[in-house]
């Protein structure tokens, strides 16, 4: 999945937003504080609620420029990555991409399936909560 839209706030700030919630998440699922210099190559393990667990790994954390990070859980190889465009002075161009891949053929057909049912959904939700970030800049 990708998507691309623009925001009317400076990327410098839609970025130190993804990774104070990069940073928050670090925090609450270690116990410790994220690292003061770049998050590239830190690595943790990620608990949900469920009782699933699984590594994620930042694999890029350039500021301004790009956000990304890989989840391997039991189940799934998930990618995600952020890359940002400025447009003028005020706006950003995030270009959201999504890749996950099942490790095995049942787990990969039910994505296929969910990404069909629930995509359109998924990208709503993402476009609303970068919309919502970038409101912020305002207030």
């Amino acid at each position: 999945m990708r998507i691309k839209l623009t925001l009317n706030a400076p990327v410098e700030y839609i970025y130190q937003q993804l990774i104070g919630s990069a940073a928050a998440d670090i925090q609450q699922q270690t116990g410790k504080p994220a690292p003061k210099q770049s998050l590239q190559g830190y690595q943790y393990t990620k608990k949900w609620a469920n009782g699933m667990q699984g590594h994620l790994k930042i694999t890029h954390a350039e500021p301004g420029i790009r956000y990304a990070y890989e989840l391997e859980t039991p189940r799934d190889h998930y990618g995600v990555d952020y890359q940002f465009t400025r447009n003028d002075t005020n706006q950003t161009i995030p270009e959201y991409g999504e890749t996950f891949l099942g490790k095995d053929s049942r787990t990969r057909a039910n994505n296929r399936i969910g990404a069909a049912l629930l995509g359109w959904f998924r990208k709503r939700r993402f476009k609303k909560m970068m919309s919502q970030m970038a409101a912020t800049y305002y207030e």
